[in-house]
């Protein structure tokens, strides 16, 4: 999927929803609005659409979304695309929506970051988390000429760890799931964690403790990164200690620090939404705190949210689907199972073509 692709961008026409934010919520969004007859635009800050999965996971493999056993993350990204392409959605990438403003007639026009000004009459943030930025170990403070040779903080192309000696630190879900997911990969694969447990999913941590009971990977837990000796732009080694003062000193040719983003709502923050659990609340219709302004995902709070991919797809058709009765005021708004509604497209395809 790459930008030429993509990249539809239709001027300054209104749109009837306006999408900020191009990661899996926001695509399957967009689907949703070819689904009910209704025009879109995505606006996403990133290169490409996707979100976190395509900037920061693409080779992450995801084994809780329906009818996907195992599927990559980029692999369901192209999947949500190739399902929503055939509404040609408007796509306006590289820009970050800056402010939005409700006009008197109750259409919203959105300013991004280029200037530009976009209308539409109803708006959905699917922002995710916000802008975000990886965790740093603040004791390592002279790797920042390492970072992208030796250093990282994602897994984007695993042919980058090929017979690398690996230390990894974390013990959440992308920890368990890269160290396991790199003994193929790799030629050494050692695990730092500062904790006595893994924090991530139960499976994947009786996974890694079986690869070190096999000896294909090292584990240390209740053990911390003190520093890194480097020659020039490589790493050589990674120096630990454990809470109870035991030394090690590990040959490593990779350091990837996986121990979670810090998110920030950026211009989200001033826009005088109602806020909890730093996302935008929203009613049982994924209505935020102003009318006509709907959130789903990630930067939505509910009671009882589960912040995963399944839930956010959930939202966006929920957020969507509400968003009529906005966008069309006083008409009925019926269902129509997707089956009978795709069959009628081709059907009516085929007669145009």
């Amino acid at each position: 999927m790459t930008l030429n692709t993509l990249y539809f961008d239709g001027g300054e026409e209104i749109r009837d929803l306006t999408i900020v934010g191009g990661g899996p919520t926001g695509i399957f969004a967009a689907f949703q609005c070819g689904m009910n007859n209704i025009s879109c635009r995505i606006i996403e800050s990133m290169p490409q659409l996707g979100g976190q999965l395509a900037a920061l996971y693409p080779e992450k493999h995801i084994y809780d979304v329906a009818g996907f056993p195992e599927v990559p993350a980029a692999g369901l990204v192209d999947s949500l695309w190739k399902q929503t392409e055939r509404y040609h959605p408007e796509i306006i990438l590289g820009e970050t929506v800056t402010r939005y403003r409700k006009l008197e007639d109750g259409s919203f026009e959105v300013t991004v970051s280029s200037g530009r000004i976009f209308l539409s009459r109803a708006l959905l943030i699917a922002a995710g988390l916000g802008a975000f930025a990886p965790r740093k170990l603040p004791q390592l403070t002279d790797i920042d000429h390492l970072e992208g040779r030796s250093v990282f903080y994602a897994v984007k192309n695993i042919s980058d760890f090929a017979g690398q000696r690996v230390v990894i630190v974390g013990g959440g879900d992308s920890a368990l799931d890269w160290t396991v997911g790199l003994l193929n990969t790799a030629a050494q694969v050692t695990l730092v964690h500062r904790m006595h447990e893994f924090q991530g999913h139960g499976k994947t941590a009786r996974e890694v403790l079986d690869a070190k009971a096999s000896g294909r990977a090292t584990v240390f837990l209740n053990t911390e990164v003190k520093g890194v000796d480097t020659e020039g732009d490589r790493l050589t080694v990674v120096h630990l200690q454990s809470k109870n003062g035991k030394i090690a000193h590990i040959e490593a040719d990779c350091l990837l620090l996986l121990i979670g983003f810090k998110s920030n709502l950026g211009p989200l923050a001033a826009w005088d939404l109602e806020l909890a659990d730093n996302a935008l609340v929203v009613d049982s219709h994924m209505k935020t705190s102003v009318d006509g302004l709907y959130a789903a995902g990630d930067i939505a709070y509910y009671p009882g949210k589960l912040k995963i991919i399944q839930t956010g797809l959930s939202d966006a058709a929920m957020a969507v689907r509400h968003s009529l009765n906005y966008i069309k005021p006083g008409e009925r708004i019926s269902h129509t199972f997707s089956s009978l509604k795709v069959a009628k497209q081709k059907r009516d395809a085929t007669k145009n073509g």
